[in-house]
């Protein structure tokens, strides 16, 4: 049941709070610190996922003002819609990275917002029409978007005292540009955020001037090769064998590549007509956002590592083989 709060680890508890999409429901963690607890992640901004999180706190005998510490793994709405409410009802301090600070003020701005997204998109090859939708799902989005000025930016390899001892900060960027994980290394705990999840993949978006999926890739392998005992993600329950999903998840994508390989030796194509290729199923508009910014990642991760190539088509790119 969403709101309810259950142990996980020794002084940390799982919440499972409701989202108004698809994927239902998001885990934030509350943990136990020397002096009062920290939030890792707080839900999305809507008064349902509130009233839960408000309960299960009330539930666990935590007082607004006995949070100290908000950490946010990263700046999707569903992992930072309710910081600016909960930050008021606590006067937490705040700690996130810097490249999502950066990333934020771009989300929390509708106007430079709406226009990065609709370049990425005529980049993409998105119909007019799907672009229209989309930006609807984004503007109905935007209340999760308020921008944040955090006490501490981080950079990874920061330490947080908590009970269950020294939480550190692992910088684990692609989903998002500045995601981190909090792995607490003598119990081999990892606070996985959506690094690492154990029934889907997470979305990959292209980012400008990033190699978004590189950075995913890279950071899964700095994770497989870290001691993790147990997985506490932001979606799903706990889970072990950290390094079988890890493997699973490396190999999704090279099939991923693999299979864009064959659709672009056919003809040329943009990220909009691969993802019809890649997903066929019937999806609404924000599930068809995430499919072609997700291929204009993967064409983008092939052509810096040579195997691909782009021209421009009008605002669209199309992609073929290399030579």
């Amino acid at each position: 049941m969403t709101g309810a709060a259950q142990e996980v680890a020794p002084g940390a508890y799982r919440i499972e709070l409701p989202l108004p999409w698809e994927l239902e429901t998001v885990n934030v963690y509350a943990i136990r610190l020397e002096e009062g607890w920290a939030l890792l992640d707080t839900g999305v901004g809507t008064r349902e996922c509130f009233l839960a999180l408000e309960a299960s706190l009330e539930g666990l005998g935590i007082a607004w003002s006995g949070i100290r510490l908000v950490v946010i793994t990263h700046t999707h709405p569903d992992h930072s819609g309710l910081a600016a409410r909960v930050l008021e009802r606590t006067g937490a301090k705040l700690w996130m990275h810097a490249a999502e600070c950066e990333q934020l003020c771009i989300y929390a701005d509708a106007g430079r917002h709406e226009q990065w997204q609709a370049g990425a998109l005529e980049l993409a090859g998105v119909p007019e029409a799907l672009r229209e939708r989309m930006r609807k799902v984004f503007e109905g989005m935007r209340v999760s978007f308020a921008r944040l000025e955090p006490e501490r930016e981080l950079c990874g390899g920061e330490r947080i005292a908590a009970r269950m001892g020294d939480l550190e900060t692992i910088w684990t960027p692609g989903h998002s540009p500045g995601h981190v994980c909090l792995y607490q290394r003598e119990s081999g705990v990892l606070f996985s955020g959506d690094q690492v999840l154990e029934r889907i993949t997470p979305n990959v978006s292209w980012q400008p001037g990033h190699d978004a999926l590189g950075h995913y890739l890279d950071s899964l392998r700095m994770l497989e090769a870290m001691e993790v005992r147990r997985v506490l993600p932001s979606h799903g329950a706990p889970f072990a064998g950290h390094r079988e999903r890890v493997g699973e998840t490396l190999r999704h994508h090279e099939e991923r590549c693999r299979q864009i390989r064959a659709h672009v030796t056919e003809h040329e194509m943009t990220a909009h007509e691969v993802a019809a290729k890649l997903w066929t199923r019937k999806m609404g508009a924000l599930n068809h956002y995430f499919a072609a910014m997700e291929s204009l990642a993967h064409l983008d991760y092939m052509e810096r590592r040579g195997e691909l190539r782009s021209r421009k088509a009008g605002a669209a790119l199309v992609w073929s083989l290399a030579a």
